[in-house]
């Protein structure tokens, strides 16, 4: 079952599709579309199951739902019926509430409390109760997985978690938002900053409302769940300071650019006398730091951790 139909999962029902006999193959399995909606279009369940053959053949897999699915009213309804009929995933893809993480915190509590797995890219819902899910999630028996709020998926939380169980991690700086690279770059380059944005969104990085990106919102949801997955902590947004990137004059930017440590939007977590500091913040990045390889579309992550008696740093970039 998916919630949400966005350009996300535009993109991921043909994959699914073109995927679907290598899943068989090697992993023994073959994703069937039960259920599908959002709040635009209406929410469907398809009682059979939509095979991956039938999603390459569709152009738009909604209209295949409203053709032949049972439309619900409500995304109690949704998850209640697409359970009853026999879905085990649920997929949640809505839009970012970065104030409470609402409706889709609801949703994915619903799921998970009717034994379903539940895979989000929904920064809002993590950030706001990940304790609260994952605990759920171990109580029904499933699994809860939010690798693509972070990085669009760059495996840092699963790296984490698998592969270095024993490392002490104890801070991490970060450019975690695409958009605003991408406009600062522009502004340097000499586009005003509607200008800039309105590129980004002819692109495909900016959403048609930049804000959540320019005034720092995004960033400070995943420097919230980063912290709170690589730290061990309790961090909630409101307790991560937040500047974004609108109080830069256009010429402030193409100054500090000209001067070699040109401006970015800079997440970062560590310890400081005793207690946890989070900021997102318009930094200056000079050419020796780590984040200055940060360009453009990318996004990077630099962490300090310990093994034993050894400190050392860990960069993630994409």
């Amino acid at each position: 079952m998916i919630l949400g139909y966005g350009n996300v999962v535009r993109a991921l029902l043909p994959l699914l599709a073109s995927r679907s006999a290598w899943l068989d193959r090697e992993l023994g399995v073959r994703p069937i579309l039960i259920g599908l909606g959002s709040r635009s279009n209406g929410l469907y369940i398809h009682a059979e199951g939509i095979q991956p053959e039938q999603l390459r053949q569709e152009s738009d897999a909604i209209l295949h739902l409203k053709r032949e699915g049972v439309r619900v009213e409500s995304f109690e309804q949704f998850i209640e019926m697409g359970k009853a009929t026999g879905a085990e995933v649920f997929v949640e893809l809505t839009t970012l509430n970065p104030h409470d993480g609402e409706p889709a915190l609801s949703s994915i509590r619903k799921a998970l409390e009717h034994d379903m797995h539940v895979i989000t890219a929904n920064k809002g819902p993590v950030a706001h109760a990940l304790k609260e899910l994952k605990q759920l999630a171990n109580q029904h028996h499933v699994q809860f997985r939010f690798e693509s709020t972070v990085m669009d998926g760059v495996p840092i939380f699963n790296l984490a978690e698998y592969c270095l169980p024993a490392v002490g991690i104890r801070s991490f700086r970060a450019l975690l938002n695409s958009t605003t690279n991408l406009v600062l770059r522009l502004i340097e380059q000499g586009y005003t900053l509607d200008e800039a944005v309105q590129q980004a969104q002819h692109i495909g990085v900016a959403e048609a409302d930049p804000s959540f990106d320019l005034d720092g919102w995004d960033a400070v949801m995943k420097t919230t769940i980063l912290a709170n997955v690589l730290l061990d902590t309790q961090l909630t947004p409101s307790m991560v300071r937040r500047e974004g990137m609108r109080n830069l004059t256009e010429e402030a930017i193409r100054l500090a650019a000209r001067s070699g440590a040109p401006y970015r939007l800079v997440s970062e977590a560590r310890p400081e006398l005793g207690k946890l500091v989070a900021a997102v913040s318009p930094q200056q990045i000079a050419a020796g730091d780590i984040l200055y390889s940060g360009k453009d579309f990318s996004g990077i992550v630099a962490q300090k951790m310990d093994i034993a008696s050894t400190s050392f740093a860990f960069t993630y970039a994409r």
